[in-house]
């Protein structure tokens, strides 16, 4: 299983783009590339000799860790003869595979855990996600057009909490151009020189500047900011060494000294090769650096003139790198031949499809109002591709019929289920009460009574997103100032010093979640009460499972993760005969010779991805309420998609349902198929105990003592399902709290449900849904 850390972050969009550029020219399709960030000149040649004399002097062995000393006191030299800032090559200067890699070894060495680092937008892709993976929150700026896309002193200083760790500056910026002057890291500076905030000023394009344009480094504004100041920079753009791998940080002893035991651990020295022709690069001439220059303004002139005759494009000019990020906006809304645009990745994939034109999409850099366009390539593919762009622009007309979709989607802070603690005494209840009322402050109070299978359940919530889905998912009850409910639940957010967090007490029914705003952990803490307080005052029996009921025969699937179980009852739901029921928790009642089973909630709480096994969900999804839908192709979750070469988002889709696991959906079940296709209440009369294990019957009939032995277990018959995690007795999370005799009585339960059911162990190794269906449905009518 993936961690935590690692399951949101994507490979970067600019490489998926360059994939699909390489991929039509492996067709033999002309393809302009505008997304390349590099320089299109040949690496000098007498770079390219150094490389050869270290090769034939056999400087191929492991180095320093922090790279030779020769590089690094060249370094210090031209730090200190460009800029006027002196470190100690000794200590001070770390050589790196790339300044990525700098930047990275700075993150891990400088954040930890909920850190905040204050990002401009538009961003380098990389910035926002290496701060996820350090465990830290990326804080994203926006900046404006009419500013030149550069930051403000009073943006800087309205985004600086106690929690603000880092500013990371990209000066000139990628992907907008954009180069801060002295006088504006200076009016920056006076807000950072009041804060004890580290600034990671990014400055690989440092020598890539126009219009005369001075650069200064970040470094050299203040002494008491050198202190806190980690500068990155390289060789891969100034040189043209891309492949090279060769970057560096300055700073900080403290700092270096981290950064430089992350890389000890991680990839150690760089290149040797590479550190001796960077290490020529700097003692040899400038001046193939000032043609490329000179070269990069003319071809900068020319994009941005072709762009500003285009109509309805606004584009600021930049002043350095070598991007051009122009505004596109005007042409969403748009369409050529059924190519709808909604956004940036929508304009992207038509300027791919109809023009052969590779772009960037902004939203990539967290702007979705613009493209990236890198006049890195030769001119005459520039003059190609731009005549190519324009001509596809025009090209899109307002449609006839306006197509707009409107999601009702909500974007939790918290994406998981929040643990919960169900062993605490009357005092702890208390305390944890009093905590939870002072921050239900009277302005923003919600308080709701619902009905869940006959149990009033009361919500105290300062959360209008949970209040909202609350309401959604479960019948109302009265709402009387003097009505005394059978349960309450506190839902709080916003609790200072609390990781999300949820409780449950039994003897007083009452649960408390603390700072999440996921709707999964409140319905979940919901179930857990009513399980718990159905069985002690109504004799009810919660069972966990899909069920349904197929001509007049209640049914239930139980079993763990990895038996198909979500596949198979959705092929068993496109039979017109079979009933939906549950997606997860029925209560059962016993009387007059039935075991009838009920369902609580009004709405059902999907998961978005159930559309792959029931493609009919995905419109019915869009009329929902719902939860953590991707809205961005950035976001995207899903390593495995099998559309991912003809992604609907890539199109310009506003959203994908299938993009995320925590995506959900409230779903009301009458719109599947109507009145008859769901029931409230079935007539329970078998129970299919899944398994997966390839040396297993396919059907086995169990008596009682066999099915209780493996449903008291909670786990496969067969062999172990792939993150399918430890035991879960009876298969039911949602039975707490766990004692021997909480288990004890719902055994018993379990004994009395089995004598009205016929329970049937469905070993679905190496069988498919629909298969696995036709066995269960002969089964059922048999």
């Amino acid at each position: 299983m993936l961690s935590e850390r690692i399951k949101h972050i994507g490979v970067s969009p600019t490489m998926k783009i360059a994939a699909k550029a390489i991929a039509m020219r492996a067709q033999g399709i002309d393809v302009v590339d505008f997304s390349v960030g590099e320089p299109d000149f040949p690496t000098p040649q007498f770079i390219k000799d150094a490389g050869k004399q270290a090769i034939d002097q056999n400087i191929t062995r492991y180095t320093m860790n922090a790279g030779t000393m020769e590089l690094r006191k060249a370094i210090a030299e031209y730090l200190y003869k460009e800029h006027g800032v002196e470190y100690d090559p000794a200590k001070q200067i770390l050589v790196s595979n790339g300044a990525k890699q700098a930047i990275f070894n700075v993150i891990m060495a400088l954040i930890s855990d909920g850190d905040e680092v204050i990002v401009p937008a538009p961003y380098w892709v990389s910035y926002p996600e290496m701060v996820r993976l350090a465990g830290g929150r990326p804080v994203i700026v926006e900046t404006h057009e009419e500013n030149g896309f550069r930051l403000t002193p009073e943006q800087l200083k309205q985004n600086i909490s106690a929690s603000t760790r880092a500013f990371i500056l990209c000066n000139p910026s990628n992907p907008t151009g954009a180069a801060y002057s002295q006088d504006d890291l200076m009016e920056l500076a006076k807000v950072l020189e009041e804060e004890e905030i580290f600034i990671i000023a990014d400055e690989i394009y440092s020598r890539l500047v126009y219009d005369n344009f001075r650069f200064t480094s970040f470094a050299s504004i203040s002494a008491k900011l050198k202190e806190r100041t980690i500068l990155i920079n390289g060789f891969s753009k100034a040189f043209s060494m891309t492949g090279w791998r060769i970057g560096y940080l300055a700073g900080p002893k403290e700092i270096v000294e981290a950064a430089n035991k992350i890389q000890s651990h991680s990839t150690s020295n760089a290149n040797s090769i590479s550190q001796f022709a960077a290490l020529q690069a700097l003692k040899g001439p400038s001046y193939e650096v000032g043609r490329m220059v000179a070269e990069f303004q003319r071809r900068r002139n020319y994009v941005v003139q072709r762009l500003r005759a285009i109509p309805d494009i606004s584009v600021t000019e930049p002043q350095g790198a070598f991007y051009v990020f122009p505004n596109i906006s005007a042409y969403f809304g748009k369409e050529h031949k059924g190519h709808y645009i909604r956004n940036s990745y929508g304009l992207a994939y038509y300027l791919l499809r109809e023009a052969n034109v590779v772009v960037v999409p902004g939203a990539a850099f967290g702007s979705d109002q613009h493209i990236r366009i890198s006049y890195s390539a030769s001119m005459e593919q520039i003059e190609k591709g731009m005549k190519r762009m324009a001509e596809a622009l025009r090209r899109l007309k307002t449609p006839t019929k306006i197509k707009f979709v409107q999601l009702n989607n909500y974007r939790t802070k918290v994406r998981k289920k929040a643990p919960l603690e169900s062993k605490i005494n009357y005092e702890q209840r208390e305390a944890l009460i009093a905590e939870a009322e002072a921050h239900l402050k009277f302005n923003q109070y919600f308080e709701w009574n619902a009905n869940i299978n006959g149990l009033i359940i009361q919500l105290r919530t300062n959360s209008a997103h949970l209040n909202d889905f609350w309401i959604e998912n479960w019948y109302p009850a009265q709402l009387e100032s003097d009505l005394e409910p059978h349960g309450v639940i506190y839902a709080v957010d916003g609790v200072v010093g609390r990781e999300p967090h949820a409780f449950y007490h039994s003897e007083s029914s009452t649960g408390l979640l603390f700072n999440s705003d996921y709707y999964g952990a409140l319905r979940s803490l919901a179930l857990t009460l009513v399980a718990d307080l159905g069985e002690r005052l109504f004799d009810l029996h919660t069972v966990r499972g899909f069920s349904g009921d197929f001509q007049g025969r209640g049914f239930v699937l139980i079993g763990p993760r990895g038996t198909q179980k979500t596949p198979l009852f959705y092929q068993l739901l496109q039979d017109e005969n079979m009933a939906l029921h549950s997606n997860d928790l029925l209560f059962v009642r016993f009387g007059g010779g039935f075991a009838a089973a009920d369902v609580a909630e009004r709405k059902f709480y999907l998961p978005t991805q159930h559309a792959e096994y029931f493609p009919a969900l995905e419109a019915l999804f869009e009329k929902c309420k719902c939860e953590n839908v991707i809205t961005n192709r950035v976001d995207c979750e899903y390593q495995n998609c099998v559309n991912a070469e003809q992604c609907s988002m890539d199109r310009g889709a506003p959203y994908c349902f299938m993009a995320s696991k925590t995506s959900t959906a409230m779903l009301d079940p009458y719109w599947i198929g109507g009145m008859e296709r769901h029931v409230k209440r079935i007539d329970l009369q078998f129970l299919f105990l899944l398994t997966n294990d390839p040396l297993a019957e396919p059907l086995k009939e169990l008596d009682a003592e066999q099915a209780l032995q493996l449903l008291r277990r909670g786990s496969s018959s067969g062999a172990a399902m792939p993150g399918q995690g430890k035991d879960q007795p009876f298969y039911n999370p949602y039975l707490l709290p766990h004692d021997e005799l909480r288990l004890k009585q719902h055994q018993e339960r379990f004994l009395r449900l089995l004598q009205f059911v016929k329970v049937v162990q469905l070993n679905t190794a190496n069988q498919t849904p629909a298969r696995l269906a036709e066995r269960l449905k002969e089964m059922i009518t048999g």
